[in-house]
């Protein structure tokens, strides 16, 4: 509401138009008079709206930092990500691929002999894709598949034509599809091709009446085998040519036969865990410095100081969650890493954190898998509702969702100020509506009396001609 002022009193202007009265300027008597009454209540409701916005920016900026202390543990809950691993080939034949942060560093020798195969047949011919194969009616096609234990199946050929059993069969999903092929060739132009798993267990066999040519030897294309290969001097034999458990999180994809034997190099990096503790560091002592302003004797020119002295019930929760939960033991401690003092991160003398590094290398160095685990509980993937172990990481992580939560301290205390503060916003209305009553009825009460001035001023004239009328009869 706007301010009431002299000068937007109709009253006042009448008075100042006709210039009539005592002489003193009542409207600017009543402003300065409603001023004085106005003045100490409304510095009293402008403290409070001042004391509650700094109590609102300060839990905002408490959640904010808080939070990213979170993203920076969360950033460490993942045992794939504490370190970067590289991998390289010095032969194409065989290619190391997928390597995440479990795979350790080293070198692996490896030769292969043989490639993974799939065992594929041909149909007989047949002159369109829509051919009759059974006089219009439906057959049975039997499947055997495996070389040491054998799977059978049957599959039912509802439409009798090339393309019916392509159908079928890929509908069946049994580990083995169909495909049509037009082979260019006039009068003869379909084959049907079928093609199982790789590996010599995804051997198949095909029978069925009519028959379809599947078993006649001349239209077999090629024979299911494994992959043979010798990995560090050790003869191997896999079904796959993606092979995925003879480097510990990597993977191996064998493109061709060596030449000769071709060397495998993986390189780890484990700065990235490095880098992620220093953040740590850097984020938690952004974040006390903040609380200090927050809860010490206001400063001038440092904006926020001060804002939760009355209530600093608030504050020291969220610094004792937040202290204690860094510095508790993990729930997968392993060997003697059991928490971040024992990584080189400890608490100065005025509550900072510090990080030595040689204490930091010293543990990566002789326990790097007890930190992954301490850390990690050596799973990757983590979130906040699973039951299992997460480390320490994340329990501190989950530890600091709840301090920012809708249901948390700091969030019930936002709120509140935040209904505080439109309850000073209408004490503030409300005071300008009773102080504009003030003014006019200070305005009204000098009206009257500039009224009754200005009487006394018309008798007072009377009388003096009355007393000079007479004076001068008497001179005469």
């Amino acid at each position: 509401m706007a301010e009431v002022t002299a000068a937007d009193s109709p009253t006042a202007q009448i008075m100042k138009t006709l210039g009539a009265g005592s002489g003193i300027n009542i409207t600017e008597l009543a402003q300065n008079l409603t001023d004085v009454d106005k003045a100490p209540r409304q510095e009293k409701i402008d403290a409070a709206v001042a004391a509650t916005e700094a109590k609102i920016s300060a839990y905002g900026l408490i959640s904010y930092q808080v939070s990213l202390l979170q993203s920076a543990f969360e950033a460490l809950n993942d045992a794939d990500e504490l370190a970067t691993n590289t991998a390289s080939s010095n032969d194409p034949a065989v290619s190391l691929n997928s390597v995440d942060g479990t795979s350790e560093a080293g070198s692996h020798i490896i030769e292969v002999t043989q490639l993974a195969l799939e065992q594929r047949v041909k149909s007989a011919e047949y002159s369109t894709s829509t051919t009759s194969l059974n006089s219009g009616s439906a057959f049975d096609i039997a499947f055997a598949v495996g070389a040491t234990s054998t799977t059978s199946s049957t599959v039912t050929v509802e439409v009798d034509t090339p393309e019916g059993v392509v159908s079928a069969i890929n509908d069946a999903d049994m580990g083995i599809t169909a495909s049509l092929i037009d082979t260019g060739i006039a009068g003869a132009n379909y084959r049907i091709v079928l093609s199982g798993a790789t590996g010599s267990e995804g051997a198949f066999s095909v029978s069925s009446t009519p028959d379809l040519g599947f078993a006649t030897p001349a239209n077999s294309l090629q024979s299911a085998q494994d992959a043979s290969l010798e990995f560090n001097g050790l003869a191997v034999t896999r079904s796959s040519n993606e092979v995925s458990d003879l480097i510990t999180g990597a993977t191996l994809t064998l493109n061709a036969v060596t030449s000769s034997a071709a060397r495998l190099t993986v390189s780890s990096d484990k700065s990235t865990l490095k880098t992620g503790i220093e953040n740590v560091v850097t984020v938690y002592n952004d974040f006390r410095d903040i609380m200090d302003t927050f809860v010490k004797a206001p400063q001038e020119d440092v904006e926020f100081s001060g804002a939760l002295q009355r209530d600093l019930a608030v504050a020291r929760h969220v610094m004792e969650q937040v202290r204690t939960s860094l510095f508790d033991d993990s729930s997968t401690a392993s060997g003697d890493i059991t928490g971040l003092r024992d990584i080189g991160v400890s608490v100065d003398q005025k509550g900072r954190l510090t990080f030595d590094e040689d204490d930091y290398d010293s543990a990566i160095a002789d326990d790097y898998d007890d930190v992954v685990m301490m850390l990690t509980a050596n799973t990757s993937d983590q979130n906040l509702y699973g039951t299992a172990a997460k480390g320490l990481a994340q329990d501190i992580a989950t530890t600091l969702e709840s301090l920012t939560d809708s249901d948390s301290l700091l969030a019930t205390r936002e709120a509140s100020a935040e209904v505080a503060l439109e309850d000073y916003q209408e004490q503030l209305e409300e005071l300008e509506l009773r102080m504009a009553a003030v003014y006019d009825r200070y305005l009204g009460q000098f009206a009257t009396m500039e009224s009754m001035v200005e009487r006394l001023n018309g008798t007072r004239e009377y009388l003096e001609g009355q007393l000079e009328s007479l004076s001068k009869a008497y001179d005469n």
